[in-house]
């Protein structure tokens, strides 16, 4: 049993479980429960269910159970199901206190959130659930407070993406935890003999000039607003220089004004969401991938890893996830004060350099095929379901 998003939702973690289910699904019964099942496409093997069937089904009950968690709505019923149901939780993101709060203030029950902070952090979490009801609340503490402790509390075992992610929730008592790094992506390989050329041309993109990208939804946390500031810096050097923010853009990050305030509207375009397709194409268009976080709660970017397949240099965080990188694989941003000369001065170097950035291209896509395969993906998910999960169900 296997409680997670799955297409058409707008999930990293979705398009994570479609790949992955299949594949466990060639020696396993595999039953995955999504919240709504309209629309979902098929899966080879897979039996898909709406939630509202699962409970209808006390077959199904007994079996070992996953519970792929993230930190947004999409993964409410999978977080639901980790807090009724204990089994083995993939936690995509080690920070919940972004789903807990929609799960709470956004239906209008303070006292839930209250109560999810002091069942956490005793009389802290409620001081400052008060003090946040009075109008008083550091958005910071979200990350301080990541809100994942009754999840890990039923967890049977844990599996993350980095040493980092699991560091963040290791604790004396906890359940076990096992690192399988996030899997590179199947489809990658339909683009394997698509050169930049071609797909700047079906992209409509510029046939010359450097391009500089950003890939999945664009929120506040992948630092877009100093990934401007550093593309400021360089326009004036690399007037032809286009900024490519290839995703759907996250209402609190307001892109016309930091556009206008910078004087960028003709250096920059969004794209809005994209096809797996077309947001695979836009990889193979650019030059340089842009891939930082902050505050770094500790999620892998799907993104990132679908584009160092592609063999697109990359631009990363010198801390968290993307530090465990190979350090001929990506070029690291350490952190520090004023971040944006330092990027501005990286982003300058890599564009100015296409042998290494060819090199390092070449380095990140044979380190990803050979460590982050599906196969090895779902071979440690096979070994987790046998160690914690009661071993191979019946089938119903």
């Amino acid at each position: 049993m296997v409680f997670t998003p799955l297409p058409p939702a707008r999930s990293g973690v979705a398009s994570y479980a479609a790949e992955l289910l299949p594949d466990l699904a060639r020696d396993l019964p595999v039953v995955a429960v999504v919240a709504q099942h309209r629309g979902v496409p098929p899966l080879p093997g897979v039996e898909v269910l709406p939630l509202l069937a699962y409970r209808q089904r006390p077959d199904l009950w007994a079996w070992p159970h996953l519970h792929q968690v993230g930190n947004s709505l999409d993964h409410a019923h999978a977080y639901g199901a980790a807090l009724r149901r204990p089994g083995i939780v993939t936690l995509h993101d080690p920070v919940l206190h972004h789903l807990v709060e929609a799960l709470t203030l956004g239906q209008g029950r303070p006292a839930a959130y209250e109560a999810a902070l002091v069942a956490e952090h005793g009389e802290a979490g409620r001081r400052i659930a008060r003090r946040r009801a009075a109008g008083l609340f550091d958005p910071m503490l979200r990350f301080l407070l990541p809100l994942h402790g009754q999840v890990l509390a039923r967890a049977h075992g844990v599996i993350l993406h980095s040493r980092f992610a699991a560091g963040r929730v290791r604790r004396p008592g906890g359940p076990p935890l096992r690192i399988v790094p996030h899997h590179l992506s199947p489809a990658v390989a339909r683009f394997d003999g698509l050169d930049q050329a071609a797909a700047r041309a079906q992209l409509g993109l510029p046939a010359r000039g450097p391009i500089l990208l950003s890939l999945g939804h664009a929120t506040p946390a992948k630092r877009i607003d100093l990934v401007l500031e550093a593309v400021a810096r360089l326009v004036p050097a690399m007037p032809d220089l286009l900024y490519l923010v290839a995703g759907a853009p996250d209402p609190a990050l307001d892109l016309p004004g930091l556009l206008a305030r910078l004087g960028l509207q003709g250096r920059v375009r969004v794209t809005g969401w994209l096809s797996e397709d077309d947001f695979l194409r836009h990889a193979r268009a650019a030059d340089l991938l842009v891939n930082l976080r902050h505050p770094l709660a500790g999620e892998s970017s799907g993104a990132l890893v679908r584009a160092l397949g592609l063999g697109l240099p990359a631009v990363v965080d010198g801390a968290g996830p993307a530090a465990e990188l190979p350090p001929a694989a990506v070029t690291w941003l350490p952190p520090g004060p004023e971040p944006a000369p330092r990027l501005a001065a990286l982003l300058a170097a890599l564009l100015r350099d296409p042998d290494r950035r060819a090199a390092q291209g070449a380095a990140a896509r044979a380190h990803l095929r050979r460590h982050c395969s599906l196969e090895a993906s779902a071979r440690a998910y096979r070994a987790a379901i046998a160690d914690w999960g009661g071993g191979r169900p019946a089938a119903p």
